[in-house]
């Protein structure tokens, strides 16, 4: 049995997509349509017990001489697909060497095989525990390779002593059998306000004097996890820009238009980017008021330098200092 059921868990993908319902009537052992005998089909030994299949009504020339795979298990509505349902399995076909996977089906569409060891109780390839006394269990046939031909299934229901009116076959375990409740509790202590960014340098543009020399402000992510709601603000202040042969450029010259934006949009906070303008003198990039300031956030902004007419050539270069409170 144990060989079965993993010729069965490496077929899942053999089984056929797209199941459709079927009518559950058990017919006769020789009816003009694929059908089971199965013996015995009720009174079946708890702990496991054989089961004899005779089938008939098959094709043994379809769907490329395939033929079927022959399981045991529930009838849930995903029985063509899910392998892992089934504790037994066989695959009938024409070609077939007799073996724990394998049996022979007759030109005539007949054959006859066992299940051995079949129980009424055990657990699929999924986990889940299966229990044949509360649901209905079947002897199932359906096309082999997973093919979507439906014309050879076939469902014959089977009982075991002490669950002689088993629920329907849902694919599901039964009913529990009762419910019990567990408190689940953590405790989360004080996070930090930090400041991160995304580099140290920012090259502007190449300008001449009279000139406007642009760029962009690296991000800036700040993260408030401290718990407080109790707000922050991101202040930059800027110096003058100078060259090692001498000259400035006034820090008033540089313009920035900040903006800001939410990261972690479960945490409900906001964030409110700073207005534009001049850094002559300290400016807000972006704050977040009390009540709102919990999560994560990023800001940046553009730059825009006004370069003097009577400016000197050469390299100039400021130093901006943002400030997280």
């Amino acid at each position: 049995m144990t060989n079965v059921t993993r010729r069965v868990a490496r077929g899942a993908a053999l089984l056929a997509a797209g199941a459709l319902a079927v009518g559950l009537g058990t017919a006769p052992a020789y009816a003009a349509g694929p059908a089971t005998a199965v013996t015995p089909s009720s009174g079946l030994d708890p702990a496991g017990q054989d089961l004899k299949i005779r089938g008939s009504g098959f094709s043994a020339t379809a769907n490329n001489g395939f033929g079927v795979y022959v399981v045991f298990g529930p009838k849930g509505p995903d029985y063509a697909t899910n392998a892992n349902a089934f504790q037994a399995s066989k695959w009938v076909h024409k070609g077939a060497t007799p073996s724990a996977g394998q049996d022979v089906m007759n030109a005539d569409g007949t054959f006859d095989i066992t299940l051995p060891g079949v129980k009424a109780k055990y657990t699929d390839g999924d986990g889940k525990n299966v229990d044949c006394l509360k649901t209905q269990c079947y002897v199932i046939t359906m096309a082999a390779h997973g093919l979507p031909d439906r014309s050879q299934d076939s469902f014959t229901p089977v009982t075991f002593t002490g669950g002689e009116n088993p629920g329907p076959g849902t694919g599901n375990p039964g009913t529990p059998a009762g419910t019990g409740k567990q408190t689940l509790s953590t405790k989360v202590g004080n996070g930090a306000l930090t400041l991160s960014l995304d580099g140290d340098s920012v090259q502007l543009s190449a300008a001449k004097p009279g000139e406007h020399s642009t760029g962009a402000l690296r991000t800036a992510t700040v993260s408030d996890a401290r718990g407080t709601q109790a707000g922050w603000s991101l202040v930059g202040e800027v110096t003058d820009f100078t060259r090692a042969a001498g000259g400035a450029i006034p820090a008033a010259g540089l313009a920035w238009s900040p903006s800001a934006q939410v990261v972690d949009e479960g945490s409900r906070g906001a964030v409110t980017p700073g207005t534009p303008g001049s850094l002559g003198a300290p400016r807000t990039l972006a704050s977040s008021s009390a009540g709102s300031s919990g999560g994560v956030f990023t800001a940046g902004a553009g730059l825009d330098l006004g370069v003097p007419a009577g400016a000197s050539p050469g390299d100039y270069t400021a130093t901006l200092t943002l400030t997280l409170s």
